[in-house]
């Protein structure tokens, strides 16, 4: 049997040459590197390259307010209100960045990696290598490239990999794909191909959609509730 498509990692769309600065890092420094580098966040790693926080433009963006944040008197005030004055006064990345950063393993796919991000609701997310170090940083961006594939290059994934590792021959199936929109037209011999076939081609990188047009000559799926 072929093998089916590879499914993409954060490796494939990461940035690699990251920008980090250390914990003793100074404020201005931190909004020197990011202004310089056109960057959103600057990583801090120890001495050994092992991530242990993040400082954003947000972070850094709070030492403008923080004359606000210290005249609001709270009776009782938030743990996060403590937080955010806390980084308002800070001098150093240790005071200013988020710890621990959240952080993905180099081998985690897209689709994981998205998920995270949106119930974490990050902008990025720190990739670290197999002994812990910082390996890149991947962003929302970063993830959508992969619905940049191109059309034909999906079509002969879909006829030349998938359908070859799923056994399945049907000389007259047409694959269409137009912005990378899937159209499935023709027939196949049984109900459950029709059905694995969809959901593997929806399951693509780069897929946004598919059209299902096909047919079957045998419904196993009603005969095996006999």
């Amino acid at each position: 049997m072929s093998s089916l498509p590879r499914h993409r990692t954060v490796a494939d769309v990461m940035t690699r040459h990251v920008h980090v600065a250390g914990p003793q890092t100074p404020f201005k420094l931190l909004v020197r590197l990011i202004e310089e580098n056109r960057v959103s966040a600057i990583p801090i790693v120890d001495g050994t390259g092992v991530p242990i926080g993040i400082v954003s433009e947000t972070d850094l963006l709070l030492k403008e307010s923080r004359g606000e944040l210290a005249g609001t008197r709270d009776l009782v005030p938030s743990r996060r209100r403590r937080e955010l004055r806390a980084k308002a006064d800070g001098l150093l990345a240790a005071d200013l960045m988020t710890s621990p950063p959240i952080s993905v393993p180099v081998t985690i796919g897209l689709a994981q990696a998205a998920r995270l991000m949106q119930e974490r609701n990050v902008r990025r997310l720190v990739v670290v290598d197999e002994r812990g170090k910082i390996a890149g940083i991947v962003t929302r961006s970063d993830l959508l490239q992969v619905f940049l594939r191109g059309d034909e290059e999906l079509r002969e994934e879909i006829t030349g990999v998938l359908m070859p590792a799923l056994m399945l021959e049907a000389p007259e199936m047409r694959v269409d794909v137009r912005w990378n929109v899937v159209t499935l037209a023709g027939e196949l011999d049984r109900r459950s191909d029709v059905e694995i076939l969809t959901r593997m081609v929806a399951e693509l990188d780069g897929v946004v959609g598919v059209v299902d047009r096909l047919s079957f000559r045998w419904d196993d799926a009603a005969a095996a509730v006999r």
